[in-house]
């Protein structure tokens, strides 16, 4: 109970006109952001005046479920991740994908065939011409494959470097908002302030992926999910940095002043990170594969064609692969493949045929290049030497030609010299110049047992014809061909899985988002029910104070 008086029942009045007339405010904002994104329905809390009767605004609160919002960000995080990591996926799926006559996979085979038809015409310059152009068009598109996933790790670095620039600029934002919610403490709940914190926290999540604690003072504790890193603790901030470490090819982050290491783990970040530096990774592991196979098909066959012979032999030859140094043993000599135990010969032929012929023994551990120059230049015909940049020239007398035979310690292949192709890998993969010059230098024939070298002989080019069947990848388990289609296949269902992964959290998280709004949103049927029950109270406490004043009209004419 109470006790009141006419101005007591004219403040009452009062009161409750003031506090119906918030609540109509409170509608109307709410009807006003009802679009509005990440705005938070807002209610208005009223309470029994004790002692002197009527009502008062208690506060003005917004309607949320706080589990749900933190669903929605650990969803959002998740999201950000799927979808860069499909957006990555699909771009490595297209520089992969095999087009026609165009791609990796066909030109391939086209190169084995090239060396097939070699085989059975072996004297026929046009076939010579096309199997050094399939050559080159092999090693073209190694190299431009190769550049384009490159371009994709360029592409990633740049994302990371973006995404973290933005999340900076939202923690900074995040900080700001703490600054002016902490300042607003003692007056109406800023929940405006704390509607554009909270949007600012999800966007964050998506770029980052994070960890948010509520604080008693209204600020949220923001930590790096997964790490444990506070990004942003009441109005400071830990701000996040992008490096290289060039010895392991990896983009780093740290965070704060104390560039303390960080490995984001979720959101954009987490995915983009991932892509680039996981040397397990679709990106990463493709690069590999296709270094791999470009490096496979140098090594294989080179090491057929350095031991043939072609329709003529060579005056001058310079290796296209240096040492790094004469006098080191061939074993650590810094060549891409490393020599075995074995011998190469050297076959010296004039005008009318065979003249003599050079076996240069290799032991890796202790032969080096000087001693190779020094074995073929013994010959009277020959003069060897190596160049002060580690390459091996041959130089026949005047009159004289040279060629080689069963080199059964891979040295000619190592130093490239009398192969096919050059390079070492997908970037540098490339025909050896000497057969583009000159096609009749591919080593279709092989020297015969008497020193001879016979035009019609295509037994060499038939042997790396059948490389295309050899089974020289994966330990011996797999062809060149069938290597390529499962580097193809793995990146092709790592694209898949992306994208189911993303269909998946993209219905999660609209799942969770209409939970989380079906709390916090604004509905417009609601709003429009509660503004006229609002507008029949204050209609109802405006006839109250009429009453009063009319009461207190009549007792003042009674004392006059």
């Amino acid at each position: 109970m109470f006790a009141t008086n006419i101005l007591g029942s004219l403040h009452l009045a009062r009161r409750a006109l003031i506090a119906h007339q918030t609540t109509l405010d409170t509608i109307g904002h709410n009807l006003a952001n009802a679009a509005t994104p990440g705005y938070t329905r807002q209610r208005t809390e009223l309470v029994a005046v004790r002692d002197r009767g009527g009502v008062d605004v208690q506060q003005i609160r917004r309607v949320q479920d706080r589990f749900q919002d933190l669903a929605l960000v650990t969803e959002r995080q998740a999201l950000g991740r799927a979808r860069t990591q499909e957006g990555m996926l699909q771009r490595l799926q297209g520089v992969f994908t095999d087009a026609g006559a165009s791609g990796l996979g066909a030109q391939l085979d086209e190169l084995f065939a090239g060396f097939e038809d070699v085989s059975v015409t072996p004297a026929d310059p046009a076939l010579r011409a096309s199997l050094a152009d399939r050559g080159s068009r092999l090693a073209t598109t190694f190299q431009e494959v190769g550049r384009r996933v490159e371009q994709l790790q360029r592409d990633l670095t740049t994302e990371i470097r973006q995404h973290v620039d933005r999340a900076n600029t939202v923690m900074d934002g995040i900080a700001d908002l703490h600054r002016q919610i902490i300042a607003a403490r003692g007056t109406p709940t800023p929940n405006d302030l704390l509607d554009r914190r909270d949007t600012l926290v999800t966007e964050l999540a998506e770029l980052v992926g994070v960890a948010a604690l509520d604080r008693p003072n209204g600020t949220v504790q923001i930590a790096m999910a997964g790490t444990g890193v506070l990004l942003v603790d009441d109005t400071h901030v830990a701000p996040l940095a992008v490096g290289y470490d060039a010895a392991t090819d990896t983009v780093t982050i740290t965070a704060g002043d104390a560039a303390l290491p960080v490995a984001p783990r979720t959101g954009a970040l987490g995915a983009a990170v991932d892509g680039r530096n996981d040397p397990d990774g679709p990106v990463k592991r493709a690069r590999s594969d296709l270094d791999a196979l470009a490096a496979a098909i140098v090594r294989e066959v080179n090491r057929v064609h350095a031991s043939g012979s072609g329709l003529t032999g060579h005056e001058s030859l310079t290796s296209t692969n240096a040492v790094s140094s004469a006098a080191s043993p061939l074993d650590d000599a810094g060549l891409a493949l490393t020599p075995g135990p074995g011998a190469f010969e050297v076959v010296v032929h004039d005008a009318s045929g065979f003249v003599s012929q050079v076996t240069v023994p290799i032991a890796p551990s202790t032969t080096t290049l000087a001693d190779v120059a020094a074995l073929i230049d013994a010959d009277p015909h020959l003069t060897a030497s190596v160049s002060s940049g580690g390459y091996l020239t041959i130089d026949a007398g005047a009159g004289y030609t040279f060629t080689f035979a069963a080199d059964t310690s891979d040295t000619l292949a190592a130093l490239g010299v009398n192969t096919f192709f050059t390079g070492s890998d997908a970037a540098t993969i490339g025909v050896n110049p000497v057969v583009v010059a000159d096609p009749g230098k591919i080593a279709a024939a092989r020297v015969d047992a008497t020193g001879e070298v016979h035009p019609g002989d295509g037994a060499n080019a038939l042997d790396m014809a059948r490389l295309r069947t050899a089974l020289l990848m994966d330990g011996g388990t797999t062809t060149l061909t069938e290597y390529y289609g499962g580097a193809v296949g793995r990146v092709g269902s790592a694209a898949r899985d992306a994208i189911d992964t993303l269909d998946r959290q993209e219905a999660a998280t609209t799942l969770v988002t209409r939970l989380q709004q079906s709390a916090a949103g604004v509905s417009t049927d609601e709003e429009l029910i509660a503004m006229s029950q609002t507008q029949t109270m204050y209609a109802a406490a405006a006839r109250f104070a009429t009453t009063i004043d009319e009461i207190l009209r009549t007792l003042l004419a009674m004392a006059a």
